[in-house]
């Protein structure tokens, strides 16, 4: 855990949320991806940099609908500040689409080329949950666990002992995911691959979660992101579904 970073100016000294850090961190990996890999493919360098400012407005989409959606889930006593990520990818994502109409950008063709980038974001923000020392696990005595300092909220919560880190198994995951669909999973079969991948690996790293989760009434035993993990699996099957039956109709019948 290391939440801050200090540096001195003159005789001044400050602090840098190394969370903030994390995040600027993904947003340039974002954008430096996605840039390499449409010029690789020669795509143009005008709708490059359109794209571009759909993928910014869906950042701060997503961010906003993070801060609003996270009162909402944990009450309206939980501070300004604290951000799920699970309701920021559903404000990212219809940030992207409002974004991806308005400057003429075919979502369908851009989104498979942008996904594995995304992944690599939304790792970015993993580790600095770990470093900001929230999004904490379970107690565990296996070797995997990690034990908070005494100010950590991990501490407050479940005392001196190693707990999950779950963040990292997260960060695990979405770089596993980010390399599978950049170099492993055909562009037509990322996006459905996205969602049953990460949907299922989040809602299983959610039963090793420790932090408080919030509430949505609608599914007893099951945290918010469990039930919006529920919704990720549900759609990629339906795509995986959908492209399958399309696949089997345009075959040649013998």
């Amino acid at each position: 855990m290391w939440p801050h970073f200090a540096i001195e100016i003159g005789n001044t000294q400050g602090q840098i949320p190394l969370y903030g850090l994390m995040l600027g961190c993904g947003l340039i990996t974002l954008f430096l991806g996605v840039d390499f890999a449409a010029r690789r493919q020669g795509r143009d360098p005008e709708i490059i940099g359109r794209f571009h400012y759909c993928l910014l407005t869906a950042f701060l989409s997503g961010l906003a609908s993070a801060l609003l959606l996270t009162k909402l889930i944990h009450g309206a006593d939980t501070p300004w500040g604290k951000m799920a990520a699970m309701p920021g990818i559903l404000g990212g994502t219809a940030g992207l689409i409002a974004a991806t109409r308005c400057w003429r950008v075919p979502l369908t063709d851009w989104l498979p080329l942008a996904l594995p980038f995304l992944c690599l974001t939304h790792a970015w923000g993993r580790l600095g949950c770990f470093l900001a020392g929230c999004c904490y696990g379970k107690p565990t005595e296996n070797a995997l666990g990690v034990q908070f300092p005494e100010d950590s909220m991990a501490c407050a919560a479940h005392g001196h002992v190693p707990v999950h880190p779950t963040q990292l198994y997260e960060l695990a995951l979405l770089v596993g995911l980010a390399a599978a669909l950049h170099f492993a999973i055909p562009t037509a079969q990322r996006f459905w691959s996205y969602l049953l991948i990460y949907g299922t690996g989040r809602f299983a790293i959610e039963f090793l979660r420790g932090d408080d989760r919030g509430s949505i009434h609608l599914i007893t035993g099951l945290s918010p992101s469990q039930q919006l993990c529920l919704l990720f699996i549900a759609a990629g099957t339906g795509l995986a579904g959908r492209q399958w039956r399309q696949r089997q109709a345009a075959s040649p019948r013998t």
